[in-house]
């Protein structure tokens, strides 16, 4: 009992010590001795101002979180230079603001440029009229291929595609910026294709983007990910691994563990709201899951020590005093627990969401990979019909057999018995509309809703979506609105 007293006397004295010093002699104690109870009371006492001026910034609680803490990164990381010009008991206040204020700038700057990016990289993917490679073909050849590339240009890709970041996040990862980030992606697409073209595979770079895309990244099945953990943590256990034990946790001072508190609290708000991919999701479930191990156990020692110190000889003033603060940084703890529970069942949500959002933008992406490469392949049979019909006198075809689809550059990716000829054998008429090619059975989007190919005299291709579903009659449509002089004269 007179050892724990004398433990807890000591932390009352550290606290007490560190709220008698300026800002100033506490950020030169922790510049020069590294003093991590130092630099937490700094924290403590401007945490509300830096906060405060990031969200009137912002206007987010998720983006005045991450600017606060990219503000008391740049004051650990500038404090020797910081604490050699302020007064001996000048305050950080002043500094602090105005980094908030350049930090919110800076980050603002950055999310618009990358939501440009992004949009760029949409419209690119959207304009792009190329097949898509057949998976098939590019999936045995793919590991090889990117093996070859240097380890930065690797690494780029791999992070890109394979773990579904951002131009941003990548560029964190490698240490530039976003657009350097870009360009090493583009760099690395581009070569990726040249090696697989030299393999056979012949694609351009946006189609190969897309392919990669839809097709890079499998799920592995649910709870794999748990069982590797544990497996893992148990074999470094026997093989001697660093084991945290509750005594070295007792030990941590009263400050220690409400900085610890604060600080798992933020890093779980910032890692449920930035952190939105399915693999990151898995990862900060798990952490979450260590974290409120930790808390638990945190809150139970502090609940012991409380209790012994309740029990024995009444303590002088200000100890009790002491001991109502501790009692009070419980409760904070006891909360700071709830939340991370909510945090953890937030996070099964979205990860829930998450999951049913990909599988929908998956099997429209695949659906509308599968539609342009129709397109591609109907607008060259439509070339072959069109030499089939200069050289016999305007008749259309009456079998596929009759047209050189080799020599227009038809691909067997796409199974001829997937269309059908219209008006076989008839002499073409002058209107450019007629349709003379057409998809022999319409397909449904992962949507619900129908969609057909038509393939026209001018070498277009038509896709029509009735809204009933009912081709007959937008067949009918078409012709009785495309036909006279209007139609022959074209559009």
């Amino acid at each position: 009992m007179a050892s724990f007293l004398s433990d807890f006397a000591g932390s009352g004295c550290l606290i007490s010590e560190m709220q008698a010093k300026s800002d100033a002699q506490l950020l030169r104690q922790y510049a020069v001795e590294k003093s991590e109870p130092a630099f937490g009371e700094v924290v403590h006492r401007h945490a509300d101002l830096v906060y405060s001026a990031a969200w009137r910034q912002v206007g987010s609680q998720d983006l005045a979180g991450e600017i606060a803490q990219r503000v008391f990164i740049d004051l650990a990381r500038k404090a020797r230079s910081l604490a050699g010009s302020l007064r001996e008991e000048a305050s950080l206040a002043g500094w602090l603001h105005r980094a908030t204020l350049y930090a919110a700038l800076n980050l603002m700057r950055e999310e618009r440029r990358r939501h440009a990016r992004e949009r760029e990289v949409m419209r690119e993917l959207h304009s792009a009229s190329e097949s898509v490679p057949d998976w098939n073909s590019v999936s045995p050849l793919l590991d090889e291929a990117i093996s070859a590339l240097d380890e930065q240009e690797r690494d780029a890709l791999l992070l890109r595609f394979f773990k579904n970041q951002d131009f941003r996040a990548v560029g964190e990862a490698l240490g530039v910026s976003d657009d350097t980030a870009q360009k090493r992606v583009a760099r690395s697409l581009e070569k990726l294709r040249a090696t697989l073209q030299r393999r056979g595979v012949t694609t351009t770079t946006a189609a190969l983007s897309t392919a990669l895309a839809s097709h890079a990244v499998q799920a592995a099945p649910a709870g794999l990910a748990a069982v590797w953990i544990s497996a893992s943590l148990a074999k470094t256990a026997m093989q001697g691994g660093a084991i945290f034990t509750l005594l070295k946790l007792m030990s941590m001072t009263k400050l220690q563990l409400s900085l610890g508190a604060i600080v798992v609290g933020s890093m779980a708000v910032t890692m449920v709201n930035e952190h939105r991919t399915e693999s990151n999701l898995r990862g900060e479930n798990q952490a979450l899951r260590l974290q409120l191990a930790s808390a638990l156990a945190d809150n139970k020692s502090l609940s012991d020590r409380v209790g012994q110190a309740s029990t024995a000889t009444p303590l002088p003033d200000d100890q009790l005093r002491e001991l109502l603060r501790l009692r009070g940084e419980v409760g904070m703890l006891r909360q700071q627990t709830n939340l991370l529970g909510s945090l953890r069942e937030e996070v099964r949500h979205l990860q829930e969401n998450k999951e049913t959002a990909n599988d929908q933008s998956l099997e429209e992406a695949k659906f509308r990979g599968r539609r342009v490469s129709l397109v591609n392949a109907a607008k060259i049979m439509l070339t072959a019909v069109g030499t089939y019909r200069s050289n016999n006198n305007s008749v259309y075809p009456t079998d596929f057999a009759q047209l050189d689809l080799a020599g227009a550059g038809f691909s067997r990716n796409i199974p001829l018995d997937t269309f059908e000829l219209v008006n076989v054998g008839k002499v073409s008429n002058a209107s450019p509309w007629a349709i003379i090619l057409r998809e022999k059975t319409p397909q449904q989007s992962p949507n619900g809703s129908w969609s057909r190919m038509y393939g026209l005299s001018d070498g277009s291709v038509q896709e029509a979506i009735p809204p009933d579903g009912n081709f007959e009659t937008w067949e009918q449509n078409w012709e009785q609105n495309h036909t006279g002089p209007t139609a022959a004269g074209g559009p």
